[in-house]
């Protein structure tokens, strides 16, 4: 069938849900007592590895084999250059393989289950991906129909699900039989990334990991600040957004000068400025142009040759200012109505975060209905420097405004980058290192992750050592076996 690569690239998508697959139904791992077994001829279903009910089958590791091979060998390590090298790469891949069902095998002792949210995020995730996959294939069946109407486009689905099943299991499945057993191999995924989790909250960190971290941090922190300070904008901005969200949000500990935090509050006009607004704004930049042309001419020549054309140009210019005044007005009304009413607010003596919590739009600081916005712009303000550049910075306006006002004081409303602002100068960044003490929750939960990780590590490798664990060295050593450099 054509098309081979790309059925292949797109069932690569399934893999990960079938690396703890055990369609083999027998209770213990086939032995190979065959001396002349070779890899066209072994059962796909036979196990490589098994420990109580989980079971990885031969079809699922030569895939995995199959699947890694050439990128191993186009990052420069070739596995087939030696049979000593094949045999590390197998092992790689079979301790891979072997963390997984040990896990599931401990789950399984331990009676743990998923969580009702868990399964209602693991059905919904299921019905997604299963989704996607039938879509893909129904479209290559659907093309396939066109090259050759002879064969129905029902024929050509079928086809490919049963080649790309027996690929990956061993065993050729109807679309049916290929979702109940997709579904219940995502669950053993999920059971894994679960139990992991269930595990690991019982790893907590030290003062004393807590303290190392924060040492090490520090120096990293400092080092690359004093050396670029405009980046600590843009690490902590990062930080104050996404801690608690994103496992690379680290908490910053080194604060370079000339930094300082202000509160925002943001309207932006709704709907579009039309295409002929625009239009009426590139004119009136030609007819500037054209003018100062015209009037200089006039005025080195010392005559008034040009004046009709001048008078024509300052009519149509000023025919187009009122025009696009008149459409930019009623674009930003509504904008500018809701940004004078918070101006309003502030002049009542109402304290700015409050003001700025009823009137904001930055979704940053008051959240939408997919986030709840960042607590600490909220809190503390949101940084800005005179001295430095940032790949989160404001603009130069902003930057002109922010300049005028003292600690405690806000701005009139201004406009820019396409909606009206209002900014509160709350204080300066106090430079040096963050205490310890006021990060220290951050810093736990970063810990945490850490000593977790390291004991879970400890853990699967204790499980791997568990004698029920079996492999079948003959099985795992064939894939490869036929091409491997030996000498």
């Amino acid at each position: 069938m054509r098309r081979t690569f790309a059925i292949i690239l797109a069932a690569l998508l399934c893999l990960a849900a079938f690396s703890a697959c055990s369609l083999n139904k027998s209770d213990k791992p086939k032995e190979t007592e065959n001396a002349d077994i070779s890899i066209d001829n072994v059962d796909p279903t036979s196990p490589i590895l098994s420990i109580g009910e989980q079971k990885i089958t031969f079809a699922v590791y030569r895939a995995l084999y199959e699947s890694y091979l050439p990128y191993m060998q186009a990052s420069g390590f070739d596995p087939l250059e030696s049979e000593s090298s094949l045999e590390s790469f197998q092992d790689w891949l079979v301790d891979s393989l072997a963390s997984d069902i040990v896990v599931l095998y401990q789950a399984e002792e331990n009676g743990f289950e998923l969580s009702p949210e868990q399964e209602e995020e693991l059905a919904q995730t299921v019905e997604a991906e299963l989704s996607e996959l039938y879509e893909t294939y129904m479209t290559y069946a659907e093309e396939d129909n066109i090259d050759d109407p002879t064969i129905s486009v029902e024929v050509y689905f079928d086809n490919y699900i049963s080649k790309m099943s027996e690929y990956y299991t061993g065993v050729s499945m109807s679309w049916e039989e290929y979702r109940e057993e997709y579904a219940k191999e995502a669950r053993r995924s999920y059971i894994i990334e679960h139990y992991k989790e269930f595990v690991c909250r019982e790893f907590t960190p030290t003062e004393d990991d807590v303290a190392d971290w924060y040492d090490a941090q520090l120096a990293v922190n400092k080092a690359s600040y004093q050396d670029n300070p405009g980046k600590y904008k843009t690490d902590e901005d990062y930080f104050e957004l996404y801690s608690g969200v994103k496992d690379d949000a680290y908490p910053i500990l080194y604060v370079p000068g000339g930094y300082s935090r202000i509160m925002h509050i943001l309207v932006t006009p709704q709907g579009e400025l039309s295409e002929e607004y625009g239009n009426k704004l590139e004119r009136m930049e030609e007819i500037k142009k054209l003018y100062g042309e015209l009037a200089l001419e006039d005025a080195v020549k010392g005559n008034d040759a040009n004046a009709w054309e001048l008078a024509s140009l300052a009519l149509e210019y000023k025919q187009l200012k009122e025009a696009t005044d008149e459409e930019f007005a009623s674009y930003t009304s509504a904008a500018s109505e809701k940004i004078s009413q918070a101006y309003a607010a502030l002049g009542t003596g109402r304290p700015f975060v409050e003001v700025m919590l009823d009137f904001t739009e930055d979704k940053e600081v008051a959240g939408d209905g997919e986030s709840e916005g960042c607590a600490a712009f909220r809190q503390k303000g949101q940084l800005i420097s005179l001295e430095y550049t940032s790949t989160r910075d404001w603009s130069e306006t902003f930057k002109a405004e922010f300049k005028k006002l003292t600690p405690g004081s806000y701005s009139g409303v201004f406009y820019d980058n396409g909606s009206y602002h209002i900014i509160y100068y709350v204080g300066d960044e106090t430079a040096g290192a963050v205490p310890m003490e006021s990060v220290y929750e951050s810093i736990a939960a970063v810990c945490a992750a850490n000593v977790g990780s390291l004991q879970w590590d400890a853990l699967v490798e204790e499980w791997l050592n568990d004698p029920a664990l079996v492999k079948n060295e003959t099985l795992i050593r064939l894939p490869g076996a036929d091409e491997v450099t030996r000498g």
